[in-house]
């Protein structure tokens, strides 16, 4: 449903681009914001607005969520790291004061490693929702780049409407 809405109103945004662009006249006027297009083509397809903006910040949420969780991953590698290297440097000290240094730095990445597996753990419910969301992944990202190309074409047209527009200063614009 999110796709579908999506996909029709970024379309709507596009057609509506490449009109102005074609035949010129007021950007503003005849391209509407995402959201007012998301609106119209949820109606369209018979989805109803509240339920289209809870699935759309679900699925903010997720991917959010899918960031934390690979950054997670990231710094449990780092901290691997470390832990060994900590390994290496206490089996090859000699002395006691940097034995007991090393081996408290390695308790606190152990420490620090544990919490993390621990806020790795994703209830069964999020975890069967960020699936789903993963197979869909690649069309949302198509769909995010279809949509920063779209305000891309948006702001360039703004641009040459604003220098075109004899008496504007650059501080006006």
């Amino acid at each position: 449903m999110f796709l579908a809405v999506r996909s029709k109103a970024l379309q709507r945004l596009e057609d509506a681009l490449a009109d102005v662009e074609a035949k010129g006249g007021d950007v503003l006027a005849h391209v509407q914001e995402l959201t007012v297009a998301e609106r119209e083509a949820g109606r369209a397809l018979g989805v109803e607005w509240r339920r289209f903006t809870q699935v759309r910040e679900q699925i903010g949420h997720l991917l959010t969520s899918q960031r934390q969780h690979e950054d997670q991953r990231l710094l449990g590698a780092e901290l691997t790291r470390a832990k060994e290297d900590l390994k290496a440097q206490l089996d090859a000290a000699r002395d006691p004061a940097s034995r007991q240094f090393l081996e408290a730095q390695l308790k606190v990445i152990g420490d620090q490693l544990d919490k993390l597996n621990r806020e790795r753990q994703v209830p069964a419910p999020q975890a069967e929702e960020q699936r789903v969301l993963e197979s869909a992944r690649a069309e949302i990202a198509t769909l995010q780049g279809r949509q920063d190309r779209a305000q891309h074409r948006l702001q360039e047209l703004l641009q040459r409407a604003a220098s075109a527009t004899p008496g504007t200063t650059p501080a006006a614009r």
